[in-house]
């Protein structure tokens, strides 16, 4: 699993993970995403804290990818570019964007970011460091689909 902490003193950091899954439907492998917004920031210690908010479904979301939409990740980073993703489940609507973007210093980042029915948002920076070690675990999971496949067929 990755996870990306980003409290900040404000109180409106994100945490995302990602996680190699499996579908109940079929038992394939697939990836699965949590976004939790920052329940609180410790002033002394200069850190935030999530957890209080990860089962409150006004402050997390939960997206499976398809391996279409891992594909579409991992072209993005590699070309330094914009992708979007739309999911519709029951009565929630989420769209998921990466977008790439100049930092004040000049290097190369990504916005990563998750709303669920225009109200919901979680947000975070992504730095290309992060952004490589995202994509070469999307490409294991992607490799973890192929191995399912190829050995149920």
């Amino acid at each position: 699993m990755i996870q990306f902490y980003k409290p900040n003193s404000q109180n409106t950091g994100s945490a995302f993970g990602f996680r190699l899954g499996i579908q109940g439907k079929n038992e394939e492998p697939c990836l699965y995403m949590t976004a939790v917004k920052q329940h609180s920031w410790n002033t002394k210690n200069k850190s935030g804290s999530f957890s209080e908010n990860s089962k409150n479904p006004e402050k997390s979301a939960s997206v499976k990818f398809n391996e279409a939409e891992l594909g579409g990740f991992i072209y993005a980073v590699e070309a330094y570019e914009k992708f979007n993703a739309f999911h519709s489940f029951d009565d929630n609507k989420t769209s998921i964007s990466l977008s790439p973007y100049s930092k004040k210093d000049g290097s190369k980042a990504f916005s990563f970011s998750v709303t669920r029915n225009s109200a919901i948002k979680f947000g975070i920076g992504i730095e290309m460091s992060e952004a490589y070690l995202l994509i070469e675990y999307f490409k294991f999971v992607l490799n973890e689909i192929f191995k399912y496949r190829t050995l149920k067929s």
